[in-house]
């Protein structure tokens, strides 16, 4: 079972040991997600309305990540302009953390 501070309105630190939580309705954009964890785990973030946010497959240690979506701009001459923005929430979301049994993961999301 894991546990959600919410610091602010813009910040959110979680703590989770090899399990599966859902935050609340999310609103803004996600800035940035910081993951602390001793040992090596697996961190998985989706929506509730089903796309990948973010997955690492092994962090170890402090980890600062800025989330981004592609997002595919008009062909145009047979040019693509594509841009990478900040993910715009406005639903809960999934984080799952796979790793050691006994190992606390600390999880801090930020949102502008």
């Amino acid at each position: 079972m894991g546990v959600i501070n919410n610091i602010s309105n813009k910040e959110y630190i979680i703590k989770i040991r090899n399990d599966e939580i859902d935050t609340d309705v999310l609103t803004g954009e996600l800035n940035s997600i910081i993951i602390d964890s001793n040992e090596y785990v697996s961190v998985t973030i989706t929506s509730s309305l089903g796309y990948l946010i973010f997955h690492n497959g092994q962090t170890k240690g402090v980890n600062y990540y800025a989330p981004r979506a592609l997002i595919q701009g008009a062909i145009s001459n047979l040019m693509v302009y594509d841009q990478f923005n900040k993910f715009k929430l406005n639903e809960s979301i999934n984080i799952r953390v796979s790793g050691p049994a006994n190992e606390d993961t600390t999880i801090i999301l930020r949102i502008d």
